[in-house]
């Protein structure tokens, strides 16, 4: 299909505008609040995030271990390991990232150190 000169430019002019407007385009308005502003989750916060995100498959105290889930009790992660694991998941583990905020993952990993023996 062959464009006409002035279809064709009633397309550029649209993508054009659509570029200089920001179409597409994060604005600053979408930029995330600063974290360092909000207040941190607190510790009921921490374990209903938990109970909801993480206790389906490693149960409520770490050691349900449903679908091959670790027991969080044995586990010898450092706490970065665990904030990464958390944030971008492994294997059947969906990553938290874009779902919980950072503040409530590294909450979660740090609550996770109460399970171990």
């Amino acid at each position: 299909m062959v464009l006409s000169k002035q279809r064709y430019a009633g397309i550029s002019l649209l993508m054009t505008a659509g570029l200089l407007l920001g179409i597409g385009c994060s604005s600053p308005t979408d930029v995330p609040e600063n974290t360092a502003t909000k207040q941190p989750p607190s510790d009921a916060q921490i374990q209903r995030a938990y109970t909801m995100k993480c206790s389906l498959c490693h149960g409520g105290d770490g050691r349900l271990m449903a679908t091959k889930a670790p027991d969080l009790s044995l586990s010898k992660l450092t706490l970065e390991e665990r904030i990464a694991l958390i944030t971008y998941g492994k294997g059947t583990m969906p990553p938290q990232k874009g779902i919980l905020d950072a503040a409530t993952i590294r909450g979660i990993a740090h609550y996770i150190e109460e399970f171990r023996d």
